[in-house]
Order: C-alpha cells, then structure tokens, then sequence
C-alpha cells in the first residue's frame, strides 16, 4: 500500500512539472529601462527613393521606430547601423502621458547605440535584426524621464509592406 501511494506522489509531481512553451513568431521585443517590453502589432515598410527600411512596433501608448539602410548587392546582410549624430539611421520611442506624447530620439547625440539588419527577405517579405540604443528626451518635456534605454532588442521575421 505504501508504494501504492508513493507512487500517486510522485506522478502527481511529474505531470505538474510541465512548462509550457510560446513562441512569437513574428515579433518585436527589448528590455526597455530594464524591464521586458513587447509590442502588440508591428510592420515594416521600404521607402525606395531613400533606400531605407523602418520597423515600427506599437503597444498599448508606445511606439518604437527604427530606420535602417536597405540591402542591396553591395551592402548586403547583415548591416550594422550605428546611431548618432549625422546617421541616416535612427531609432525614435514615444509614448503618451497625461495626453501628451513624449519623444525620444537618437539622432541628436554622438554615438549611442545600433540595429544589425540580419536578414532581409524579399521573396517573403520580412525582415530581421538585433538593436540596442539609448533615446534622449526630444524638448526635455518634464513628463518623462531625460533618456530611455533599449538593450537586448530584436526584430523577427516582420512583414515588409
């Protein structure tokens, strides 16, 4: 009988040791001020007179934009785009406060930060990459914090439209 019992014990313990596994396939996520953020809809779109490609992921109230060269045959995947001052390449955070939006950019400082262009498929149209960078308050609106910063920052498999 004690085995009996042992042995409920212990397939009770295994069948309620199971981890349930998500993927998200496509998706747009970083740590944002140390904390894990996660967009809810995101979309890239190719602006051809400029030859660049913008990410854009939205949340509930924010919204991430990261603007990139495009690949062609001779700057091909992967592309490291460097933020800053006089970059072609930016990445821009907003979100709404006490009904107003609060910007921050990278393009008004030195050097501080990247998106890697990993891959770029044109036959499926997606896109995908690494980023990290920290944004500066654009007009110091006392509202929000005078930098917000992203590390650990990817892109997969968004859809080009």
């Amino acid at each position: 009988m004690k085995k009996l019992i042992i042995l409920f014990f212990v397939s009770i313990a295994l069948i309620g040791c199971t981890q349930e596994v998500t993927f998200n396939n496509p998706s747009v996520q970083g740590t944002k001020d140390n904390y894990l953020w996660r967009s809810k809809s995101f979309s890239a779109t190719v602006d051809a007179v400029n030859n660049t490609i913008l990410v854009e992921a939205n949340s509930q109230f924010e919204t991430l934009k990261l603007k990139m060269p495009l690949p062609s045959a001779t700057n091909p995947c992967p592309i490291t785009s460097i933020l800053g001052t006089g970059s072609a390449s930016e990445a821009t955070f907003s979100y709404i406060v006490s009904e107003q939006t609060l910007i921050y950019t990278t393009g008004a400082n030195a050097e501080d930060g990247q998106i890697i262009l990993s891959e770029y498929d044109p036959v499926n149209k997606t896109v995908s990459g690494t980023f990290r960078f920290n944004s500066f308050n654009f007009g110091n609106n006392p509202l929000g914090n005078p930098i917000v910063n992203f590390t650990s920052g990817v892109f997969y498999k968004i859809p080009v439209n």
